[in-house]
């Protein structure tokens, strides 16, 4: 079984759903590992006598004692001492081999296959390079489909598709086409070294594009089989209602990244030197067994979805700012 990604519980009403995420598709790729080769040895270094080797790790001692003492007092320690301030630096990644602190140098990493316990082959650049696909210049259409047929798990990411001035006629009637017919396309290209089969759409205005997991990525044998049979025919009825009660326009407006929005406030006030207040996280819903007492009491409490809200607030109700504050901020 695939691991679990996320844990919690699916609200319906006054019903919880205990419930668990496993991912239902992902990129496969061959598995090649960053490994260590050891480089060629080097020459060794001419041997020196240890008297040689005492006087000039003497000298040395003496000239870098002689320097501390005529260079004055850097500027920072000065400073530091009377403003005492952590120093904050970025800071890179480096390679270090397994069981040991030694920093590799760059060019002993390599690409390696683990076909066996411990035992790899190595991959060269000129050899992948050479099979990788390049970018492709055309995306061409091998059919044209209902969007109904496709399962939206085989979607991956989202494009829009603009058009080149030159393009502008034919790409309007294809878009058009597609609008009047109903119909999608599927076509294939490679990009980012990757090939790929894409879904060609109409939307409201322009065409968009979807990449599609390939069937191998999808992992349907893994969809879990549910029991229609332990549903009771009143317990369904009051589902129907409830859910007819909640149906409303898809409107994303109501949707936000809250946690971004809880982010950029924070990072506001940290900027200016505002305390930030710590909230606890809500508790977990109770779970309940009585789904048809739980069903009518949902009904009888029933609220609309919250409506959209144009102006973006935080926890305590202060307005975000919509400038952002680092490039970045907020992204995982």
């Amino acid at each position: 079984m695939a691991s679990t990604v996320w844990r919690g519980y699916i609200t319906f009403g006054l019903i919880s759903i205990p419930v668990r995420l496993f991912r239902a598709a992902r990129p496969e790729r061959v598995n090649l590992r960053r490994v260590y080769r050891a480089e060629a040895p080097e020459a060794p270094e001419p041997l020196i006598s240890r008297s040689a080797r005492v006087e000039t790790t003497a000298a040395t001692r003496f000239d870098a004692t002689r320097r501390a003492e005529s260079s004055p007092e850097p500027v920072i320690n000065r400073v530091s001492s009377l403003r005492p301030e952590p120093i904050l630096s970025p800071v890179k990644q480096v390679s270090v081999r397994k069981g040991s602190e030694e920093v590799l140098p760059e060019r002993s990493v390599v690409k390696g296959y683990e076909y066996e316990k411990n035992r790899f082959v190595v991959v060269e650049p000129e050899e992948l390079k050479s099979i990788t696909p390049q970018t492709s210049a055309g995306m061409e259409i091998q059919e044209f489909v209902e969007l109904a047929e496709i399962d939206p798990v085989y979607f991956e990411t989202s494009y829009y598709v603009r058009p080149e001035e030159a393009g502008e006629k034919a790409y309007a009637l294809l878009y058009r086409s597609m609008q009047t017919t109903g119909l999608v396309a599927l076509a294939q290209f490679a990009m980012h070294s990757r090939e790929h089969v894409v879904v060609l759409r109409s939307g409201k205005s322009g065409m968009l594009a979807h990449t599609m997991f390939f069937t191998s990525e999808v992992r349907a044998e893994e969809e879990y089989r549910a029991d229609p049979s332990l549903v009771k025919e009143k317990e369904l009825d009051l589902a129907q209602t409830l859910i007819r009660s909640l149906a409303a326009p898809f409107d994303p407006e109501k949707y936000r990244d809250t946690y971004r929005e809880r982010l950029e406030s924070m990072l506001a006030k940290k900027v200016q030197g505002q305390p930030v207040t710590i909230t606890e996280m809500p508790q977990k819903p109770a779970e309940v067994v009585d789904i048809a007492e739980a069903l009518r009491k949902s009904l009888a409490n029933l609220k609309k979805p919250a409506a959209s809200q144009s102006q973006k607030t935080d926890q305590t109700g202060a307005a975000v700012p919509s400038k952002k504050l680092t490039r970045g901020a907020g992204r995982k």
